[in-house]
């Protein structure tokens, strides 16, 4: 399997975004909070988006989901209505449906912005500083603003399980990895989503002066990262997110990324400058949820969801009850 995966052009995407939201959020719903319990906390009191309709996106992994649902329970808590095109799989799917209407509103972190939306290549150090200057150019460049930011950055990084006994022990930086693989060359596995090796892995390897052939480099889907690596089969390294609370419940070590490779993302809530200049509002509510989005709060409620089978929907209204932003 090769390492790299071609980007797929953007103008190819745009003719099957509408076929892919279309049915988004239908198969998975759950039954959310009654409308006492929307109107019952402070988002109904302090937030008024009525006679807004908006159609909520996400991508399909655990923690977008989460986002987006708490994202439809509180836009919904405002007064708006809502459309749920959750679940659309990947960033770039997501980018497109938000800039041709079909998406208004989801969750998106900055360094996805900065390299795979605005095409930069030098990174900019401090995540504030990053997040600060893909608002500044996403808004000048592509009419997308970014409001908030949450208090958390979701940041990839690679993992090895944490009984490994033997060489694989001692690794615990990415610099490590080198030494590593030089005495053995088939110690080399990863495993990785393809957006991650189409977007991350190559300059990873680069900036690390590392080769995972390709006969040893495996695509599968994220949730299997974690499992694949637990066991080391048929990987000992793998893409995590550093949120996942999978991380602590199979007992990972996340490898340290001691040339500051990756970049810290701090997520916000993205929308088409139209969307925002019509319902202002939309800026007090990211700021809201933003200020209670931190690290710890995201692992948990990932957690609740991967760990314990928690629905995205149950999660987001747990979330948002204990908050007192709708009722319980």
């Amino acid at each position: 399997m090769t390492t790299r995966f071609p980007r797929r052009a953007l103008p190819g995407l745009l003719a099957g975004v509408a076929a892919l939201v279309s049915g988004c959020g239908a198969a998975a719903a759950v039954a959310g909070p009654s409308p006492q319990q929307l109107r019952g906390g402070s988002l109904a009191r302090d937030v008024d988006l009525s006679g807004a309709e908006l159609a909520v996106g996400s991508k399909e992994f655990t923690e977008q989901r989460v986002l987006g649902a708490i994202t439809l329970l509180a836009l919904q808590a405002c007064g708006a209505r809502t459309v749920d095109r959750t679940g659309l799989s990947g960033s770039t799917i997501v980018r497109a449906a938000l800039e041709q209407g079909d998406v208004d509103v989801y969750w998106e972190y900055a360094g996805t912005g900065w390299t795979l939306f605005l095409g930069n290549d030098m990174t900019i150090p401090g995540e504030r500083a990053l997040y600060d200057a893909v608002a500044a150019q996403d808004l000048e460049r592509n009419d997308v603003a970014w409001l908030g930011p949450a208090r958390f950055g979701n940041q990839y990084a690679v993992a090895r399980r944490g009984d490994a006994d033997g060489p694989l022990a001692q690794v615990r930086t990415l610099s490590d990895l080198g030494p590593y693989f030089a005495a053995d060359e088939s110690r080399a596995t990863f495993c990785g989503a393809a957006e991650f090796l189409d977007r991350e892995f190559a300059d990873m390897q680069a900036a690390y002066g590392i080769t995972f052939p390709a006969s040893q480099t495996y695509q599968n889907d994220f949730a299997l990262n974690f499992v694949n690596v637990a066991r080391s089969s048929p990987c000992d390294l793998a893409e995590v997110f550093t949120t996942d609370a999978r991380i602590r419940s199979l007992d990972l070590v996340v490898l340290a990324d001691d040339r500051n490779f990756f970049t810290t993302q701090l997520a916000a809530l993205t929308c088409r400058a139209e969307t925002v200049d019509r319902y202002p509002p939309l800026r007090a509510l990211a700021a809201t949820l933003g200020e209670l989005l931190t690290v710890e709060v995201m692992i948990e409620l990932n957690g609740l969801v991967d760990l314990e089978g928690r629905s995205a929907t149950s999660v987001a209204q747990q979330f948002l009850a204990g908050h007192g932003l709708i009722g319980a």
